[in-house]
This record gives structure tokens, sequence and C-alpha cells, in this order.
């Protein structure tokens, strides 16, 4: 579509990507938000990401949605007043809002668009039915705001180049696995001795040592040293750290520990993030053994909830594997479960 568009109307509903995309994708100067009551939180998320991308928006609140003759008579006023190029974007509202306006448009070969994420394209449905593909940037921000989270924090810019020579070492010689059960290894044995390591060394294999002295903390891969800011690395952040590592190696722009609000300031932290053909995945990294499970199955939940409806995508990484009850839950919020020792990154980039 080459012409400018000035107005796209919009039919809200619980999937604001099916708004959000097309109208980024095309930058229209006016969108216009049909909404139902049910919806009105929905529009409010909507309109608060256009209005930051300066884009004048306008509601149509408290429409019936099923009364077909008369939201086809609104969508029909709304055409008139119009005098630029403006299309509809049938994808979302319910069926029966979507039919009464594909109609309106139909009758005055008007333009009309379909969303369609499975295939990343623009359905043109009519004056003339063809396809392109969606071209726009979409930041995991904006992602978030059009469900009604802000980013109040993220910790990208905590991760140390170090860190990625450490992983590249470890994959090199085939260390991962040794790596985590160190890792397992000395924070069972810190705990049970209620008193910080000087020094622990890797008692069977003599590949790993850590060591806290007056100039730092080391962590030593047999003649490799890296220094450790903290002790989060070795009580479970590495994993966060790696699975970032992985991302990034293939081409992607994730964010680590990335703190959330909504409405009601309650935060959430999800681990890592990131957004692949205009779906964000959401990723909770767990290392060590599983003793909580009732806190699992409740971040396992938050997961599900932020990643929303068909278009975001979650994920439990652990270490060790996880019991029958968690997987369970997982499985049924649709949530992917993936051990460490098995990890395919594709799986996490495909889903």
């Amino acid at each position: 579509m080459n012409t400018e568009i000035n107005t796209i109307f919009c039919l809200v509903s619980r999937q604001p990507l099916a708004n959000v995309l097309p109208v980024l994708m095309f930058k229209p100067k006016n969108v216009i938000l049909f909404a139902t009551p049910e919806e009105k939180k929905c529009a409010d998320n909507l309109e608060k990401l256009f209005r930051a991308k300066k884009i004048i928006t306008i509601r149509k609140d408290g429409l019936d949605a099923y009364d077909y003759i008369g939201f086809k008579n609104i969508v029909k006023q709304e055409l008139l007043k119009q005098k630029n190029m403006t299309i509809l974007n049938v994808t979302a509202g319910t069926k029966l809002m979507a039919l009464a306006a594909y109609e309106v448009f139909k009758e005055k070969k008007k333009p009309i668009i379909y969303c369609n994420t499975e295939r990343n394209q623009i359905i043109h449905l009519s004056p003339y039915i063809y396809t392109e593909p969606l071209k726009l940037e979409l930041t995991i921000e904006d992602y978030l705001k059009s469900h009604g989270y802000k980013v109040v924090q993220t910790g990208s810019q905590t991760v140390r180049r170090e860190y990625f020579e450490l992983f590249e070492i470890l994959e090199s010689k085939n260390l991962l696995k040794k790596f985590s059960n160190y890792l397992d290894f000395y924070r069972r044995n810190q705990g049970w001795q209620n008193k910080a390591f000087k020094t622990y060394v890797d008692k069977k294999d003599k590949i790993f040592t850590f060591q806290r002295t007056t100039t730092g903390n080391f962590l030593y891969v047999n003649d490799y040293k890296i220094k450790l800011e903290d002790d989060e690395f070795l009580k479970g952040k590495w994993l966060e750290y790696f699975t970032y590592y992985l991302l990034i190696k293939k081409g992607l722009n994730p964010e680590l520990g990335v703190k959330i609000t909504y409405e009601n300031n309650v935060e959430n932290e999800i681990d890592v993030i990131f957004l692949k053909n205009h779906q964000l995945h959401l990723i909770s990294c767990k290392s060590g053994k599983q003793s909580d499970v009732n806190k699992s199955i409740y971040e396992i939940e938050t997961l599900r909830n932020i990643a929303g409806g068909t278009y975001g995508k979650a994920f439990l990484l652990t270490t060790n594997p996880l019991n029958l009850k968690i997987k369970q839950r997982a499985e049924a919020l649709h949530v992917k479960t993936l051990t460490f020792e098995n990890l395919n990154i594709k799986e996490l980039i495909d889903g």
C-alpha cells in the first residue's frame, strides 16, 4: 500500500497486537478505536501507546457488540467524516462488529486489512486481495505497554563481556553441565556450613575453583580466571546470563532482568525477554533443585499472564528436571518447560 494512510479504524479486543502491528507499520495520522464497555481498559492501553507515538487517537466507547445495525450505522457515520485515505483493520472485535464494519467499507469500496500474525503478514481484503509482509519496529516496551505494563528497570547493562568469554570456554570444552553441577554443590555446601567459603574446589574433576580474596572474588576454569562482581552469579544468575548470551549469539536483542509494573503497582521481574516476529518470548531461569513447588507454579502463572493471548510465548528453563506437578501445571498454562542439559536454542527462538 503506497498511498499515505490518514486514518485507521480499529476494533478493540483483548488481543492488542492485532491493532498495534498494523498501526505501527502504516503510521497513520489518526486512529479511531471502537470499543465495548468490556474492552475499555484495552482501549485505554492502546490509546496511551498510540498517543506516545504522536498518533491522534479518537475513542468510540460503550458500544454494543451485538447490536449489528447500530454498530454498522456508527461506523458509517464516522467513515463519512473522513476526507482522506481511511482503512479498516478487521482483525479484532467481535465477529458481528467485524462483519458490520466490513460491510460498510466494502459498500464504499474502501480498503480493508487483516493482520495475520501466524504468517507475519497483512492481508488486504478490499478493494483488491493481496498480501504484504509485516514490516515495523516493535520494541519490548511497546509490546508491554499495549498490554498495560510499564517497564521500570532492565539489567542488560550489568552483563559483562567476561561472562561471554567464560561461556565460550565452557561451550568449547563441553563443560556446561559440569559447571552447573559445580555451582549446585557450591550453593548446597555453603548453606550447610552457614558461612561463605574463601575457597571452594571442584573435588571430583579439579576443573573449577572459587576464591574469595581481599581484592575480589575469582572463579577459575583450569587456568582461565574471571573476577566476579558479586555472589549472585554463583547463586543462579549465571543461567540468566547464559541464556542472554545464547540469544545475543543468534542476532536477537534480548533484555535481562526486566522489572515491570501493572496499574496496581505490583512489580514483577522477568529473567529474560526478547521479541521475534513481533512475538514476545518470556523466559524464567531456575538453577539448582526446585524445592519450593508452589513458588515455581506461581511464577509460571505470572509468565503466562504477562505473555498474554496468542501473541506471547512463555518458557521455564531449569538446570535440573522438574517434578511432575510443576510440569503438568506449566503444560496446562501453555508454558513450555526446557532443561538446560538438553537445551536446543532453536526451541527458545521458535517455541
